[in-house]
């Protein structure tokens, strides 16, 4: 299994369309947005960050966080090494700095993760200090809100909280 491969130090790995795609592990402004998250989503819920989703067999991009219900967390015992887009109730992508980074999280992610059927796509993009609510509509995704660092995040239902950003930097810059 592609998972099973030995990825070199520093790296981490995602199948994305049936080639495995390495990168450099992230630096700290781009984990910021998933951090805060695990730290902070409340009950029911949770985040878990670096999770990959079983998009489909040949797809199985690792998202920057996930939020799911706690009652849905997998058994300790489960196999699958990623989760089941079904029970993915929001996926966050910080956005790096590459173009080809850039056009995968702005637009293929957003592609696949519809066609998953994951409700909420959040893009988190410390680039131009943004964030993006994309909600599901029908099989595409519309965006419901968009806001800069600094600014709360409303998530949508069955959500329903918000998320603070104050601290989340832009790359080169500042915190909000």
């Amino acid at each position: 299994m592609w998972h099973e491969q030995d990825i070199p130090d520093g790296l981490r790995a995602e199948l994305l369309d049936g080639e495995l795609v390495m990168q450099a592990n992230p630096g700290i402004v781009h984990d910021l947005p998933a951090r805060s998250l695990v730290r902070h989503t409340p009950e029911p819920f949770e985040a878990w960050s670096e999770r990959g989703i079983l998009v489909a067999d040949d797809y199985r991009p690792r998202a920057d966080a996930v939020i799911i219900r706690a009652e849905d967390r997998p058994a300790p015992d489960f196999a699958e090494a990623d989760l089941p887009p079904q029970i993915v109730l929001a996926v966050v992508e910080t956005v790096s700095t590459t173009r080809t980074a850039i056009k995968r999280d702005w637009e293929d992610k957003r592609e696949r993760y519809a066609e998953a059927g994951i409700p909420v796509y959040l893009i988190v993009d410390p680039n131009d200090a943004t964030w993006h609510v994309l909600q599901l509509d029908g099989r595409h995704y519309v965006e419901t809100a968009k806001g800069i660092f600094g600014q709360e995040i409303p998530l949508p239902e069955p959500m329903g909280f918000t998320v603070r950003t104050a601290g989340w930097h832009p790359y080169g810059g500042t915190s909000a």
